[in-house]
């Protein structure tokens, strides 16, 4: 299919969902809400939660078609941020893996084949789907030439493997999920947020960077990649751990300002509480 026309078809494939999803289409709009309320109107709201949805279905097009482009004409449509994607670049060349700390946003799919496709060996790890043919979707987007897939369930010691082996390890930690965690500040609010790769990152001195990506005009897209992360490491571990968690969270929560309609706020991204934490 030519990508015009996909991009349209599942643009308008979003807005659908937008419409007869009662439940994704209230959680966006309460959570766009939660964070822009005292700033937006009622109707910017609306109009911002229906772009979510639109760009949704476009980057899910994009998600599975960019991923078979040649170098040369991936290029075309997308642009990195060349003198932090060099300093990126020149960590991973130095053969002790590399952290690539990523965001839901835009279309976040496509970097693993990006890495790829400029020589860099890539993993990712994420939850398996209970419906058997959303996993297989996923596990086929998110895999590839030079790119590794594992479950969260799988041992810990084959990501410490991946890492020797000198692959990028692309890491979401932009939701609320059952995982290792801290309570960061993400876009003004308290969020229990993913630490796991700021972890390994401290842990084994491997350099990490905030990666993400955003849809920009005539449908293209751009990498933006942070400086390389400077880690604190005062000796408290669990302090410098949060206060390093802090530091990807603002690089991420910047971009989203800049993008809020290419966010997926049906997520529940502030569904824990440092309370029921506490409890537990």
């Amino acid at each position: 299919m030519p990508r015009r026309l996909g991009l349209m078809l599942f643009s308008f494939f979003g807005m659908c969902f937008y419409y007869i999803s009662y439940r994704e289409r209230n959680r966006t709009l309460n959570h766009l809400k939660f964070i822009y309320g005292q700033e937006w109107s009622e109707r910017k709201v609306k109009r911002v939660a229906v772009q979510v949805f639109k760009n949704a279905g476009k980057n899910l097009f994009d998600g599975v078609s960019l991923g078979s482009l040649s170098v040369e004409k991936l290029d075309k449509v997308v642009s990195c941020d060349s003198d932090n994607f060099n300093a990126f670049k020149e960590a991973y060349d130095k053969g002790k893996g590399v952290v690539g700390i990523v965001a839901h946003l835009g279309c976040f799919e496509m970097l693993l084949h990006l890495f790829s496709l400029k020589g860099m060996k890539s993993f990712a790890i994420g939850r398996k789907f209970k419906n058997a043919k959303v996993d297989e979707a996923v596990r086929a987007m998110r895999s590839g030439p030079d790119i590794e897939y594992m479950d969260r369930s799988e041992n810990s010691r084959k990501v410490i493997r991946f890492l020797q082996q000198g692959r990028v390890m692309g890491a979401l930690i932009d939701q609320d999920t059952k995982v290792e965690g801290v309570f960061a500040d993400f876009l003004g609010k308290t969020a229990f947020t993913p630490s796991g790769p700021v972890h390994i990152a401290m842990k084994f001195n491997i350099p990490a960077f905030v990666v993400v990506t955003a849809r920009v005009k005539g449908d293209k897209h751009h990498v933006f990649v942070s400086e390389q992360l400077s880690l604190d490491n005062t000796g408290n571990f669990e302090t410098d751990l949060v206060s390093n968690v802090q530091k990807a969270n603002d690089i991420i929560s910047s971009h989203i300002n800049k993008f809020p309609e290419q966010w997926v706020w049906m997520h529940r991204r502030w569904a824990t509480k440092p309370e029921n934490v506490m409890q537990k």
